[in-house]
């Protein structure tokens, strides 16, 4: 029996507030059937109180899980899929706070489900623009127009975490997500794992909208989050045991855009001093 779990990351938004959770129920009342959501806070406030002022809705059931400590994304995912294991579920779709989902997201899954895919993909927009699924190689995204076949390799191609579905048990058995990886890069990571797995990846014919807030940071923020990204970068590095080629076609190209976008040399100050 097909059974899913909805599992949602957020941090220093509160659950009911977000795109992603009001769209999904929104979706969920469309389809009349009750679905499952795993909100897992990552909002680093000891006191932070995420239910005050949510009304519960008959449509949705909620597991709420806050950890102040900021874990990061990978470790919440981790944390879902186990909670999918210990409670049956046969499947697991991950999403982001700031993914928006059309009205029959609800239907679409569960009718993608009831196949055989072990892991299966939305195609994910910002404005029109199609970022997800999209060619991977050497470390780096690059775009596709358009994806009109219902599957495509994993050779040579990955996927963002937001909109994503896979198999409980298969999940599992990929390893799961790389912890020391807390924000970037854990995507490409995993789905790189799943490549040793499965061959190939299930595209899910719905259009998910997804809002890249970091893309219009003020610099201060952008600095703070340049930090996590180096944090990662590192880790990354050691991951695929690759310092050159990471450097190359992902560290350098990334740290000339921030330099250029915001004018600033602070950012190769924080890099390497």
């Amino acid at each position: 029996m097909t059974k899913i779990i909805f599992g949602i990351v957020t941090f220093r938004e509160k659950f009911w507030e977000s795109p992603s959770f009001n769209s999904l129920v929104a979706s969920a009342k469309k389809l009349g059937e009750t679905v499952t959501i795993f909100i897992f806070d990552n909002t680093d406030v000891e006191n932070w109180d995420a239910n005050a002022g949510y009304n519960p809705d008959e449509k949705i059931k909620i597991s709420y899980m806050h950890n102040p400590t900021n874990p990061g994304i990978s470790a919440a995912y981790n944390t879902i899929a186990k909670f999918a294991k210990d409670h049956h579920f046969s499947h697991i779709v991950f999403l982001d706070q700031d993914t928006e989902l059309p009205e029959d997201f609800c239907l679409v899954y569960s009718k993608v489900a009831e196949n055989s895919a072990d892991i299966a993909a939305p195609l994910i927009y910002e404005n029109e623009k199609l970022l997800s699924p999209g060619i991977y190689k050497n470390y780096r995204s690059s775009f596709y127009e358009s994806i009109q076949s219902d599957s495509i390799p994993l050779k040579n191609n990955s996927c963002i975490n937001s909109g994503l579905m896979i198999k409980t048990d298969f999940f599992f058995k990929t390893g799961g997500y790389n912890q020391s990886l807390r924000l970037d890069f854990c995507d490409h990571e995993f789905i790189a794992r799943v490549g040793n797995f499965t061959e190939s990846l299930k595209i899910i014919p719905t259009k998910l909208e997804q809002n890249f807030s970091t893309n219009t940071n003020p610099r201060d923020k952008a600095l703070f989050r340049y930090q996590l990204y180096i944090k990662d970068l590192k880790a990354f590095k050691k991951i695929n045991n690759n310092d050159y080629k990471v450097s190359l076609f992902v560290d350098l190209p990334h740290l000339i855009r921030l330099t250029l976008q915001y004018k600033s040399l602070a950012f190769i100050k924080q890099r390497f001093f």
